[in-house]
Protein backbone atom coordinates (compact mmCIF):
# COMPACT_ATOMS: atom_id res chain seq x y z
CA UNK A 1 0.00 0.00 0.00
CA UNK A 2 1.38 3.17 -1.13
CA UNK A 3 -0.14 5.30 1.96
CA UNK A 4 -0.44 2.80 4.82
CA UNK A 5 -0.70 5.68 7.09
CA UNK A 6 -3.53 6.70 5.51
CA UNK A 7 -5.37 4.06 6.87
CA UNK A 8 -4.95 5.02 10.40
CA UNK A 9 -5.75 8.55 9.61
CA UNK A 10 -9.50 6.83 8.61
CA UNK A 11 -9.66 4.72 11.48
CA UNK A 12 -8.62 7.65 13.48
CA UNK A 13 -10.82 10.84 11.73
CA UNK A 14 -14.13 8.15 10.65
CA UNK A 15 -16.18 8.22 7.78
CA UNK A 16 -16.50 12.15 7.88
CA UNK A 17 -13.27 12.77 5.84
CA UNK A 18 -13.34 9.79 3.83
CA UNK A 19 -13.71 11.98 0.96
CA UNK A 20 -10.76 13.75 1.46
CA UNK A 21 -8.86 10.67 2.43
CA UNK A 22 -9.24 8.19 -0.24
CA UNK A 23 -8.07 10.07 -2.93
CA UNK A 24 -4.40 9.24 -2.52
CA UNK A 25 -5.16 5.75 -1.91
CA UNK A 26 -7.53 5.37 -5.06
CA UNK A 27 -5.07 7.38 -7.65
CA UNK A 28 -1.82 8.61 -8.38
CA UNK A 29 -1.92 12.09 -6.91
CA UNK A 30 -2.12 14.69 -9.81
CA UNK A 31 0.11 16.79 -8.58
CA UNK A 32 3.40 16.62 -5.96
CA UNK A 33 6.10 19.10 -4.96
CA UNK A 34 8.60 18.94 -2.19
CA UNK A 35 11.32 21.74 -1.41
CA UNK A 36 13.81 19.94 -1.98
CA UNK A 37 13.19 20.63 -5.97
CA UNK A 38 15.18 23.15 -7.94
CA UNK A 39 14.26 26.47 -6.61
CA UNK A 40 11.99 27.96 -8.64
CA UNK A 41 10.26 31.92 -8.12
CA UNK A 42 7.21 32.84 -9.55
CA UNK A 43 5.89 37.20 -9.75
CA UNK A 44 2.73 35.99 -10.19
CA UNK A 45 0.41 33.55 -10.78
CA UNK A 46 -3.25 33.83 -12.50
CA UNK A 47 -6.18 31.22 -11.51
CA UNK A 48 -8.82 29.97 -13.74
CA UNK A 49 -11.11 32.34 -12.39
CA UNK A 50 -8.97 34.99 -13.48
CA UNK A 51 -8.15 36.10 -9.92
CA UNK A 52 -3.93 36.36 -9.42
CA UNK A 53 -1.41 36.54 -6.09
CA UNK A 54 1.51 38.60 -6.60
CA UNK A 55 4.37 39.48 -3.84
CA UNK A 56 4.09 43.13 -2.78
CA UNK A 57 5.51 45.40 0.12
CA UNK A 58 5.34 48.50 1.55
CA UNK A 59 1.99 50.40 2.68
CA UNK A 60 -1.43 49.74 1.68
CA UNK A 61 -2.88 52.78 2.35
CA UNK A 62 -7.24 53.88 1.38
CA UNK A 63 -8.42 50.25 2.40
CA UNK A 64 -9.65 48.75 5.71
CA UNK A 65 -7.84 45.04 5.31
CA UNK A 66 -7.95 42.03 7.14
CA UNK A 67 -4.54 41.21 7.18
CA UNK A 68 -2.04 43.81 6.88
CA UNK A 69 1.70 43.74 6.63
CA UNK A 70 4.31 46.14 5.64
CA UNK A 71 6.55 43.78 4.66
CA UNK A 72 6.67 41.85 2.03
CA UNK A 73 2.99 39.62 1.44
CA UNK A 74 1.81 37.73 -0.86
CA UNK A 75 -1.64 39.64 -2.26
CA UNK A 76 -4.77 38.26 -3.89
CA UNK A 77 -6.10 40.55 -7.20
CA UNK A 78 -8.56 41.04 -9.47
CA UNK A 79 -7.55 42.09 -12.60
CA UNK A 80 -10.88 44.16 -14.33
CA UNK A 81 -11.58 46.01 -12.65
CA UNK A 82 -8.07 45.81 -11.02
CA UNK A 83 -8.43 45.50 -6.91
CA UNK A 84 -6.76 44.13 -4.03
CA UNK A 85 -9.01 41.64 -3.00
CA UNK A 86 -7.16 40.96 0.12
CA UNK A 87 -3.76 40.50 1.69
CA UNK A 88 -3.02 37.21 3.12
CA UNK A 89 -1.16 36.33 6.07
CA UNK A 90 1.82 34.88 4.45
CA UNK A 91 4.10 37.79 5.38
CA UNK A 92 7.80 38.38 6.20
CA UNK A 93 10.85 39.19 5.40
CA UNK A 94 11.17 37.02 2.09
CA UNK A 95 7.55 35.64 0.42
CA UNK A 96 8.27 33.14 -2.51
CA UNK A 97 5.40 31.55 -4.84
CA UNK A 98 7.15 27.89 -5.33
CA UNK A 99 4.88 26.36 -7.58
CA UNK A 100 2.01 26.34 -9.73
CA UNK A 101 -0.06 23.69 -10.53
CA UNK A 102 -0.76 22.81 -13.68
CA UNK A 103 1.25 26.09 -14.82
CA UNK A 104 1.17 29.88 -13.36
CA UNK A 105 -1.31 31.24 -16.39
CA UNK A 106 -3.80 29.15 -15.23
CA UNK A 107 -3.69 27.71 -12.17
CA UNK A 108 -5.57 25.52 -9.33
CA UNK A 109 -2.85 25.73 -6.51
CA UNK A 110 0.37 27.05 -5.38
CA UNK A 111 2.63 26.68 -2.87
CA UNK A 112 4.00 29.75 -0.85
CA UNK A 113 6.58 30.16 1.75
CA UNK A 114 7.70 32.93 3.54
CA UNK A 115 11.12 33.34 5.74
CA UNK A 116 12.18 35.95 8.08
CA UNK A 117 15.78 36.33 5.47
CA UNK A 118 18.17 36.54 8.03
CA UNK A 119 20.46 34.13 9.69
CA UNK A 120 18.38 33.20 13.19
CA UNK A 121 15.72 31.80 10.53
CA UNK A 122 18.13 29.36 8.61
CA UNK A 123 16.54 25.97 8.14
CA UNK A 124 12.88 26.62 8.68
CA UNK A 125 10.06 28.60 6.54
CA UNK A 126 6.06 28.57 6.99
CA UNK A 127 4.19 26.81 4.14
CA UNK A 128 0.93 27.91 2.68
CA UNK A 129 -1.32 26.55 -0.05
CA UNK A 130 -2.84 28.26 -2.00
CA UNK A 131 -6.25 27.11 -3.97
CA UNK A 132 -9.70 27.38 -5.67
CA UNK A 133 -12.47 27.63 -2.67
CA UNK A 134 -16.27 28.47 -3.27
CA UNK A 135 -15.70 31.79 -3.34
CA UNK A 136 -12.46 32.78 -5.22
CA UNK A 137 -8.99 32.07 -4.03
CA UNK A 138 -8.09 30.27 -0.25
CA UNK A 139 -5.45 30.15 1.40
CA UNK A 140 -4.57 27.37 3.90
CA UNK A 141 -1.08 27.73 6.41
CA UNK A 142 0.57 24.14 6.35
CA UNK A 143 2.37 25.82 9.34
CA UNK A 144 6.40 26.12 9.90
CA UNK A 145 8.32 23.44 8.49
CA UNK A 146 12.19 23.12 9.63
CA UNK A 147 14.70 21.24 7.40
CA UNK A 148 14.36 17.63 8.26
CA UNK A 149 17.31 15.06 7.94
CA UNK A 150 18.69 14.06 5.12
CA UNK A 151 17.01 12.19 2.28
CA UNK A 152 13.32 12.60 3.68
CA UNK A 153 12.27 15.67 2.35
CA UNK A 154 8.33 16.69 3.27
CA UNK A 155 6.33 15.98 0.25
CA UNK A 156 2.99 17.45 -0.84
CA UNK A 157 0.58 15.48 -2.75
CA UNK A 158 -2.66 16.90 -4.11
CA UNK A 159 -5.34 15.56 -5.81
CA UNK A 160 -8.33 17.34 -7.81
CA UNK A 161 -12.07 17.00 -8.28
CA UNK A 162 -12.34 19.77 -11.75
CA UNK A 163 -10.80 22.79 -10.22
CA UNK A 164 -11.32 22.35 -6.67
CA UNK A 165 -8.65 20.93 -4.61
CA UNK A 166 -10.47 17.55 -3.09
CA UNK A 167 -7.16 16.21 -0.71
CA UNK A 168 -4.18 16.94 -0.09
CA UNK A 169 -1.56 14.66 1.95
CA UNK A 170 1.75 16.69 3.51
CA UNK A 171 3.77 13.45 4.65
CA UNK A 172 7.62 14.37 6.33
CA UNK A 173 6.74 17.53 7.75
CA UNK A 174 9.33 18.79 10.42
CA UNK A 175 7.60 21.59 12.52
CA UNK A 176 10.67 21.79 15.29
CA UNK A 177 8.73 18.72 17.26
CA UNK A 178 11.56 16.28 19.05
CA UNK A 179 11.62 13.52 21.14
CA UNK A 180 13.89 12.93 24.21
CA UNK A 181 17.26 12.55 22.24
CA UNK A 182 17.17 15.98 20.44
CA UNK A 183 15.73 14.39 16.84
CA UNK A 184 13.62 15.68 15.11
CA UNK A 185 10.34 14.23 14.38
CA UNK A 186 8.20 13.98 11.14
CA UNK A 187 4.54 14.91 11.05
CA UNK A 188 1.70 14.06 8.49
CA UNK A 189 -0.61 16.63 7.89
CA UNK A 190 -3.72 16.55 5.59
CA UNK A 191 -6.32 18.40 4.18
CA UNK A 192 -9.64 18.57 5.60
CA UNK A 193 -13.31 19.71 4.13
CA UNK A 194 -13.01 22.77 5.78
CA UNK A 195 -9.99 24.16 3.88
CA UNK A 196 -7.36 23.85 6.40
CA UNK A 197 -4.55 20.72 7.23
CA UNK A 198 -4.51 19.33 10.21
CA UNK A 199 -1.79 16.70 12.33
CA UNK A 200 -3.27 13.08 12.16
CA UNK A 201 -3.21 13.33 15.73
CA UNK A 202 -6.01 16.07 15.49
CA UNK A 203 -8.59 14.52 17.37
CA UNK A 204 -11.82 14.33 14.97
CA UNK A 205 -14.58 15.60 17.98
CA UNK A 206 -12.99 18.86 17.39
CA UNK A 207 -13.45 18.97 13.50
CA UNK A 208 -17.11 20.61 13.90
CA UNK A 209 -15.56 23.65 15.43
CA UNK A 210 -12.77 24.18 12.55
CA UNK A 211 -13.93 26.97 10.35
CA UNK A 212 -17.00 27.48 13.10
CA UNK A 213 -17.47 30.76 15.12
CA UNK A 214 -15.89 31.05 18.73
CA UNK A 215 -19.40 30.76 20.10
CA UNK A 216 -20.01 27.52 18.98
CA UNK A 217 -16.98 26.43 20.59
CA UNK A 218 -18.02 28.55 24.22
CA UNK A 219 -21.45 26.72 23.57
CA UNK A 220 -19.94 23.19 23.60
CA UNK A 221 -20.93 21.78 27.17
CA UNK A 222 -18.44 18.64 26.52
CA UNK A 223 -15.39 21.25 25.08
CA UNK A 224 -15.84 23.96 28.03
CA UNK A 225 -16.43 21.64 30.87
CA UNK A 226 -13.20 21.16 32.41
CA UNK A 227 -12.86 25.13 31.73
CA UNK A 228 -15.97 26.07 32.96
CA UNK A 229 -15.53 24.04 36.18
CA UNK A 230 -12.58 26.40 37.07
CA UNK A 231 -14.15 29.75 37.13
CA UNK A 232 -17.16 31.29 38.04
CA UNK A 233 -20.16 31.67 35.48
CA UNK A 234 -19.80 35.60 35.30
CA UNK A 235 -16.36 35.69 34.28
CA UNK A 236 -17.24 32.93 31.46
CA UNK A 237 -19.90 34.87 30.25
CA UNK A 238 -17.27 38.27 30.04
CA UNK A 239 -15.25 35.72 27.83
CA UNK A 240 -18.00 34.82 25.23
CA UNK A 241 -19.53 38.76 25.25
CA UNK A 242 -16.22 39.52 23.77
CA UNK A 243 -16.93 37.50 20.98
CA UNK A 244 -20.29 37.94 20.17
CA UNK A 245 -20.09 39.84 17.04
CA UNK A 246 -17.92 39.13 13.56
CA UNK A 247 -15.35 36.30 14.13
CA UNK A 248 -13.63 33.33 12.68
CA UNK A 249 -10.96 30.63 13.30
CA UNK A 250 -8.30 28.66 11.67
CA UNK A 251 -6.21 25.94 12.04
CA UNK A 252 -2.59 27.03 13.59
CA UNK A 253 0.67 24.84 12.10
CA UNK A 254 -2.08 21.58 12.17
CA UNK A 255 -2.36 21.51 15.88
CA UNK A 256 -4.22 24.55 17.66
CA UNK A 257 -7.53 25.82 16.67
CA UNK A 258 -7.61 29.49 17.63
CA UNK A 259 -11.06 31.19 17.44
CA UNK A 260 -10.69 34.86 17.03
CA UNK A 261 -13.73 37.28 17.40
CA UNK A 262 -14.78 41.13 19.06
CA UNK A 263 -17.93 41.95 20.89
CA UNK A 264 -21.21 42.61 19.16
CA UNK A 265 -21.89 46.72 18.64
CA UNK A 266 -18.44 47.21 20.50
CA UNK A 267 -16.31 45.95 18.15
CA UNK A 268 -13.60 46.61 17.60
CA UNK A 269 -12.91 47.80 20.96
CA UNK A 270 -13.76 44.62 22.77
CA UNK A 271 -12.77 41.30 21.65
CA UNK A 272 -11.61 37.57 22.93
CA UNK A 273 -9.99 34.54 21.22
CA UNK A 274 -10.74 30.85 21.95
CA UNK A 275 -7.97 28.19 21.42
CA UNK A 276 -8.21 24.62 21.51
CA UNK A 277 -5.20 22.02 21.49
CA UNK A 278 -6.21 19.53 18.91
CA UNK A 279 -4.32 17.07 20.63
CA UNK A 280 -4.82 17.26 24.21
CA UNK A 281 -8.28 19.04 24.21
CA UNK A 282 -7.09 22.13 26.49
CA UNK A 283 -9.26 25.41 26.04
CA UNK A 284 -7.50 28.58 26.81
CA UNK A 285 -9.71 31.92 26.30
CA UNK A 286 -8.76 35.52 26.42
CA UNK A 287 -10.61 38.86 26.84
CA UNK A 288 -9.35 42.44 25.83
CA UNK A 289 -10.26 45.51 26.15
CA UNK A 290 -7.08 47.89 25.24
CA UNK A 291 -9.47 51.35 26.08
CA UNK A 292 -10.57 49.64 29.61
CA UNK A 293 -7.01 48.32 30.32
CA UNK A 294 -8.34 44.95 30.86
CA UNK A 295 -6.85 41.47 30.01
CA UNK A 296 -8.34 38.53 31.46
CA UNK A 297 -7.36 35.03 30.51
CA UNK A 298 -8.39 31.04 31.61
CA UNK A 299 -7.23 27.88 30.86
CA UNK A 300 -8.80 24.30 31.39
CA UNK A 301 -5.35 22.82 31.75
CA UNK A 302 -2.02 24.20 32.97
CA UNK A 303 -0.05 26.80 30.01
CA UNK A 304 2.57 25.07 28.57
CA UNK A 305 5.34 27.52 27.60
CA UNK A 306 7.09 25.03 25.02
CA UNK A 307 4.12 24.18 23.37
CA UNK A 308 1.51 26.71 24.17
CA UNK A 309 3.71 29.84 22.79
CA UNK A 310 3.60 28.22 19.49
CA UNK A 311 -0.24 29.69 18.74
CA UNK A 312 0.52 33.59 20.52
CA UNK A 313 1.18 34.86 17.10
CA UNK A 314 -2.08 33.54 16.06
CA UNK A 315 -3.80 35.30 18.11
CA UNK A 316 -5.75 38.81 17.00
CA UNK A 317 -4.81 41.44 19.38
CA UNK A 318 -5.50 44.52 16.91
CA UNK A 319 -2.09 44.88 17.39
CA UNK A 320 -2.35 46.69 20.67
CA UNK A 321 -1.08 43.91 22.80
CA UNK A 322 2.41 41.87 22.60
CA UNK A 323 1.77 38.19 24.51
CA UNK A 324 4.28 36.41 26.26
CA UNK A 325 3.72 33.12 28.50
CA UNK A 326 5.67 33.59 32.07
CA UNK A 327 5.17 31.48 35.39
CA UNK A 328 2.14 28.90 33.47
CA UNK A 329 0.27 32.07 32.85
CA UNK A 330 -0.20 34.08 29.75
CA UNK A 331 0.54 38.07 29.49
CA UNK A 332 -0.24 40.73 27.61
CA UNK A 333 1.88 44.19 27.21
CA UNK A 334 0.09 46.85 25.63
CA UNK A 335 1.97 48.39 22.81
Amino acid sequence: MKHPFLLIFLAIFGLSLSVHAEAPIAKKSDFTWNDNQEYKIFDKVRFVNGDFIEVAEGKVSGQRLKENCELKRLEVKREAPRSLLFISNACDAIVHIRAAYPDAKNAKLAVVTTNCGGTICHGYSDHFIVFMGDSGINIARIGTSFIGPKNKPTKYEFGFDGQRLSNALVSNFYDGSENELGDLIASTRVFIKQGDFVDLRFNKKFLNLVGEHPDVAMGDRDVRSLLVSKIKPERFRAFRSAMSGPGSSSVHNGRFLVMNACMKSNCPFEFGSVVIDGFTGAMHVLRFSPDENIFDQASSHSVNEKIDADWLDAIDTQEKYQLSIKNGRIRAKKN
